[in-house]
């Protein structure tokens, strides 16, 4: 298996912080054992869909769902001082298309 470090960008994501609903969108990085590349990009986006700190906390409808982008992937020679599967989320205001 090959080793990947997958760099995620998510946006459209409805969520509740403190109380609040915000459209918010982030970025993420996680590491993936993988045949090739698309499988790494698609055990990464998994993780994320499986992240239940995370959607729990969206409140998008289903005609209005967040998504979840490719930002970067890179093939590594091993995971040596990496925390896996990665650390926590960098969100930022996701002003595209107010509501």
């Amino acid at each position: 298996m090959n080793k990947y470090k997958v760099m995620l960008e998510g946006q459209n994501f409805l969520l509740e912080v403190e109380g609040t609903i915000q459209k918010l969108g982030f970025y993420v990085t996680r590491f993936v054992e993988a045949e090739n590349q698309e499988e790494a990009e698609l055990l990464a986006v998994q993780q994320i869909r499986e992240d239940e700190k995370l959607t729990r906390n969206v409140r998008n409808i289903e005609t209005d769902p967040p998504m979840i982008y490719l930002e970067s992937i890179d093939e590594l020679t091993s995971f040596e001082g990496v925390e896996l599967p990665g650390t926590g989320y960098t969100f930022y205001p996701d002003d595209g298309d107010d509501e």
